[in-house]
């Protein structure tokens, strides 16, 4: 009997039909065939639909025979075995082939919720907030009293002594020769250089290279204040309150250049300099001879510095960076043992109060030189360190 295209494929999806679901007799070893789920039913009879349908007709009969099938076979809700059907040859087709629409809707995924991103937390800003590694250092150069006379009684000079009481005080601490040129000049670079006695060296006098001239390589901005000087970078001898022997730093060749010497303004103006636009880094500040206690009296000199000392502690320059203030003095007059009074003023310093280790010039220089980064000069090479009193 000659079959038609349609019924041909009504055969095939009825046989795939009934294979998938064990109602097509002889396709399960028990004879009782498990029932698919209807899912199952579906897939296969979805899979069969998407050949091609060469007539309306055979489409809707298919349609039927697919829907008589499954009202045989029933559903099941229960756990099924899988059949896998027979392979049949698919029929050829084009690109213009049809897919049949999708049986089952597709599933639905699951919501998900979306975590909001968190917002980086900035760092609270500091009530100071200094430059990165900004290092600020001044030094107070006294005279002559020496350590017995000052910081040993504390009856005249109170506030010298308050300040050695709340901060780092070295009670070993020595000039390295007499009078006092040498020990400026040993200071600030290493070694007495020849100028042994006071006036032994001129202005600009010295080829060494000396703390200025390293600080003027290393870009590190620095003034030298000289009190009663009369004019910036003055070479002579002394006029005044002002003397050479007390300014090493204008001995030197590798400072004429640039004038760093410059009158000592004032308290005031120190601090408005200090904390102004081109603030130095480093500073020096020498006292005139009444006020230095070389020819004033120690209550002179401890006013002076109460005076002059108290608003630069107060600065921004001071208080906004790791700062560092040393007073110290060039030389003791009194015995033999060269003893003078140096104070280390920091946060670092704070609270420390005594310290017997024992120092020179030469310990300072090499303190000084660590926080810029600088060579060791002469005998700074071999002092102690105490940089660590530093801010």
């Amino acid at each position: 009997m000659s079959v038609k295209p349609g019924q041909a494929h009504l055969h095939r999806s009825v046989r795939m039909i009934g294979v998938a679901c064990g109602c097509y007799v002889g396709h399960h070893a028990s004879g009782v065939a498990p029932r698919p789920s209807p899912y199952q039913l579906l897939t296969a009879a979805g899979a069969r639909l998407k050949m091609r349908q060469t007539t309306m007709a055979g489409r809707v009969v298919s349609a039927l025979a697919v829907g008589v099938l499954l009202a045989a076979c029933g559903g099941n809700s229960g756990r099924t075995t899988r059949v896998t059907p027979t392979p049949t040859p698919a029929s050829n087709s084009t690109a213009a082939d049809t897919p049949a629409p999708t049986l089952l809707p597709s599933p639905t995924p699951a919501r998900v919720t979306p975590h909001p991103t968190p917002r980086p937390t900035g760092a609270p800003t500091p009530k100071h907030a200094p430059p990165s590694g900004a290092q600020h250092v001044l030094v107070i150069m006294e005279e002559n009293k020496g350590y017995a006379a000052t910081l040993g009684k504390c009856s005249a000079d109170p506030y010298f002594c308050s300040l050695a009481s709340k901060y780092a005080s070295f009670t070993n601490s020595h000039g390295v020769s007499h009078p006092s040129e040498p020990n400026y000049v040993a200071f600030d670079s290493g070694g007495i250089n020849g100028c042994t006695t006071d006036g032994s060296c001129a202005a600009n006098s010295l080829s060494q290279t000396d703390l200025g001239g390293q600080l003027t390589a290393a870009d590190v901005p620095w003034v030298d204040w000289q009190e009663s000087m009369p004019s910036a970078c003055f070479t002579g001898g002394s006029s005044g309150g002002y003397a050479l022997k007390h300014n090493a730093f204008q001995m030197f060749k590798d400072n004429q250049a640039t004038c760093h010497s410059l009158p000592y303004p004032g308290s005031s103006a120190a601090v408005s300099a200090l904390d102004g636009a081109s603030a130095p880094d480093f500073a020096w500040i020498s006292p005139n001879l009444t006020d230095d206690m070389h020819d004033g009296t120690v209550q002179q000199g401890d006013a002076w510095l109460k005076a002059n000392l108290s608003p630069i502690l107060a600065s921004s320059w001071f208080l906004d960076y790791k700062s560092t203030v040393i007073v110290t003095m060039d030389e003791g007059d009194a015995g033999g043992a060269n003893q003078i009074p140096t104070v280390v003023i920091s946060s670092h310093a704070a609270g420390v109060g005594g310290v017997g280790t024992s120092i020179n010039h030469y310990a300072v220089l090499r303190a000084i030189e660590g926080v810029y980064g600088l060579g060791y000069l002469g005998n700074a090479a071999s002092a102690p360190g105490i940089s660590n009193f530093f801010g």
